[in-house]
């Protein structure tokens, strides 16, 4: 845990003396931070093969992204946060229930999270790559990137794996257009995944 606080400190720590946009340090007295959601589109409906049971893990990540900040990737391997704005939960858990609700909207409901009381046939694990905001290159990218493995619970072998990534170009370093850059990529992400998954279980 104290090398998990110790790499959130040093992340706002890199913040100070950016420009005010993108200084990502809380400080006494600083004003509230606004809280965004991630709200992705409705899927179509998708066929599966069968009418096994999957559970959704609790998406794994580096301790970069294991928070409500919303990351911001600079020149030089600079990491900091986006100033004055967070998730409305910790990524990993807002990933989760993102990834449920496109599933459950494309019409497979035979799926819920590991503390649900239902039958286990497929786990789904997903690794967060990158889920970020970009500037590297000069302009504004917010980069999505998710590693999904589905394991038979049964015989625990690996049925399929693949990385999904999206880059979505954000207009400005505003939050609302880089939060809607954001989520446009994990919109397109999730679409693939939830087709991906029904073709292969």
């Amino acid at each position: 845990m104290s090398a998990k606080i110790g790499r959130r400190a040093f992340l706002s720590m890199s913040a100070i003396g950016l420009t005010s946009t993108l200084a990502g340090c809380f400080s006494l007295g600083a004003i509230a931070p606004v809280t965004y959601d991630l709200t992705p589109g409705t899927p179509g409906p998708v066929a599966r093969r069968s009418n096994r049971t999957i559970v959704v893990r609790e998406p794994a990540t580096i301790s970069t992204y294991d928070t409500q900040r919303i990351v911001v990737r600079q020149p030089g391997g600079v990491l900091s946060y986006l100033s004055d704005s967070q998730w409305s939960d910790t990524l990993p858990m807002l990933v989760q229930t993102r990834m449920l609700q496109s599933f459950r909207d494309a019409g497979l409901t035979n799926i819920g999270k590991p503390t649900d009381p239902i039958a286990l046939d497929v786990i789904l694990s997903t690794d967060i790559r990158a889920f970020e905001l970009d500037t590297t290159g000069g302009g504004a990218m917010a980069r999505v990137a998710l590693a999904i493995q589905l394991v038979s619970d049964r015989s625990r072998t690996v049925i399929a794996s693949q990385t999904f990534s999206a880059d979505v170009p954000s207009s400005s370093l505003d939050q609302a257009n880089v939060v809607a850059a954001l989520n446009s990529a994990l919109d397109a992400i999730l679409r693939q995944i939830v087709e991906w998954t029904a073709t292969r279980i």
